[in-house]
This record gives structure tokens, sequence and C-alpha cells, in this order.
């Protein structure tokens, strides 16, 4: 994955170009802010056909609506239903020759139960086009235009050296001994081939108002869990965190959930399991379920990853996110401050 300083040194060779940046597009350590434009479309249809998709693809990318509808997001912001699928693209146009772009959510809009990608995140190392985006709310959202929308990394293709990558379990425990990875409660945890197992604290919250504004301050509840195991219901969003805190110097940490409770229909977060190099904090997730299932606390709910980064690193992650303690409100209102959106 690139650093921020080698995303730049790429941009000024012409390797990759980023149309539409904002001030504050550049300033995380190994990625770049995209933008939600004014626009989004709806399916006018009440069965999609998957055969259409290419079409769908088209009407979206090329502003040329048929079988979907065009909708516009005042300033004031637009209402979304949750459960349908809202597809639109970033103000940004990505251009790579050698290099392959891949967005995630932000974990502040995940913690609102808000996706914004899904399935496929990754393009192609010579992309030339604007960002689709598939955007889909756990509960009713007010959304609003020119807002940022999702985090923009790179990837190298095709390289012939083999210097960076995923670590392996056995590298990762040789980090924790030089003090370049930190997990606390090591003596707990499980190192996996190549992740490490995190597990679920017993404190939980879920959003009280009906309708959640991405520029207010969403009131939660909190609850805890019960040892004979809590049941979550669909249809919710729950806030959660790791009983693990974790730190990463020299590696891009990230967060996935397990394949056995996804196979249950549970996830640990909407769109948003990428760390940044120097990340300090607990995991915090928004846990959306299929349908009811009974979860108990300090279960392993998730496993982080590390890839080590290709650049120079010149600065250390110093987001909204950085430092998240126990509070689980959504920072997302930290997000839009920092640009000027509120």
């Amino acid at each position: 994955m690139l650093t921020k300083e080698e995303i730049k040194k790429q941009i000024s060779l012409g390797n990759i170009n980023i149309t539409n940046l904002t001030e504050n597009s550049l300033t995380k350590p190994n990625s770049c802010n995209v933008t939600l434009g004014d626009t989004l479309y709806v399916y006018n249809e009440k069965v999609i056909d998957a055969r259409n998709q290419d079409i769908y693809l088209k009407e979206v990318m090329h502003d040329l609506p048929h079988n979907l509808k065009k909708v516009t997001i005042p300033s004031s912001g637009l209402l979304l239903e949750p459960f349908k699928v809202y597809l639109a693209k970033t103000v940004e146009k990505v251009t790579t020759n050698g290099f392959i772009p891949i967005i995630n959510g932000k974990v502040s809009l995940s913690l609102l139960g808000l996706s914004i990608t899904h399935n496929n995140e990754y393009k192609d190392n010579c992309y030339d086009d604007y960002l689709l985006l598939s955007i889909i709310c756990t509960k009713p959202t007010i959304i609003y235009p020119y807002i940022p929308i999702g985090n923009l990394i790179f990837e190298e293709s095709l390289i012939d050296r083999v210097n960076y990558g995923m670590l392996s379990g056995k590298e990762i425990e040789r980090r924790m001994a030089l003090g370049t990875i930190i997990i606390n409660n090591k003596d707990n945890i499980v190192i996996n081939p190549n992740s490490v197992n995190l597990t679920l604290n017993k404190k939980m919250g879920y959003y009280v108002n009906d309708v959640i504004d991405l520029k207010g301050n969403n009131e939660i509840k909190e609850f805890y869990l019960e040892e004979e195991g809590t049941i979550l219901s669909p249809n919710e969003v729950y806030l959660a965190r790791t009983n693990e805190w974790t730190e990463s110097y020299d590696t891009v940490p990230m967060l996935n959930g397990r394949s056995s409770l996804g196979r249950l229909g549970m996830h640990v977060h909407c769109s948003g399991g990428m760390g940044s190099i120097g990340y300090k904090g607990y995991w915090h997730l928004g846990i959306r379920t299929t349908s009811s299932l009974k979860v108990y606390p300090n279960m392993k709910c998730c496993q982080i990853y590390y890839l080590t980064p290709y650049g120079k690193i010149t600065n250390y992650y110093e987001g909204s996110m950085q430092m998240l303690g126990e509070d689980l409100s959504s920072q997302y209102t930290r997000v839009l401050k920092n640009h000027k959106q509120l």
C-alpha cells in the first residue's frame, strides 16, 4: 500500500492522477479522502435484473439515467431509506498506470450504519474514471452533498520485487516484541497464520432516534451484553468496540469480520475496516445482523491484519478516530468540522 508521500510522488510522475482534490484530501499517512457529489441514482424497477448490471453502471458513470432515476441532494440534506440501494460516483476522477485504486468506507460513517461499497472495492491497474459508490444505510439517514465519503488507497500492480505485503503471524509476533505493533491484553489474544483475533467488549450501544443525521449529534443508549447471551435485532446498527487496544507504527492495520460470523449474517463494520499508519486506540465497530442473533461478551468477533507500506512514512495518523477510547459515538461530525462542512 502506498504511503501519502509515494502517492504524491506517483502523481508528480504522471502514474496517478486525481482530479478535483480538496484541500484536505492528502493529509492521512496512507490514503486520500474522496467526496460525494450532489447526485444519487435509484432503481426504477421493483425487481433489479442482474443481467442489466453493465447498463446500470453506464447510466451512473455517464449521467444518462433511463432504468435509473436521478435524485439531487439538497444542501438541507436528503433522507435515505434503510436497505435501499443508492448509486453515486465520487467528485474525484482517478487515472492510474500500474497502480490499483481501492476505495474503503470511513469508520466514522460505518459507525452510523452507512455502507458505501459492496463486494468489490478495487479497480484495475490502468483505471480511468470516477469511483462508483453503492450506498446503503441501516436506519433512515440524512445525507448531505459534497461530504467526505470514503478513503482511497493505492496498491502497486505486478511488481518483480517482494518487499512488502501482508505480515505473517510470526512476523506480527516479532514486531510486537520490537514494539512497532502493540496489542494489549496479549496474553488472551489468538495469533492466526496472518492475523490476530480480537474480542467483543461487553458494552454496546444503539441509536435512540429513528433517523440518523450525518451532521447531527446522534444520541445513543448503552447496554451491556449478558453472560448468557444478548439477542441483536436486524435493521439496527449496534455500536461496539474491541477489548484490545492496538497501535502500529510501520504497518497499515486492517480489520475484517470473522468468516464464521459472516455465515451467520453478522457484519462487524459496514464498509470501514481500513486503518492508518500510527493509529492508536480500540477498534470501534458498527455491527449489523441479517437476522436475530445471540452474541456474547468477550467472544472472538473480528481479526486484525497488517500490510507493510511502500514509500517514505512522513507522518502518523492524527485524524478524528485517533485514540478512540470507551466512548462509542461516531466521530463523523468531527470529520465534517475538519473539512469545514459544519
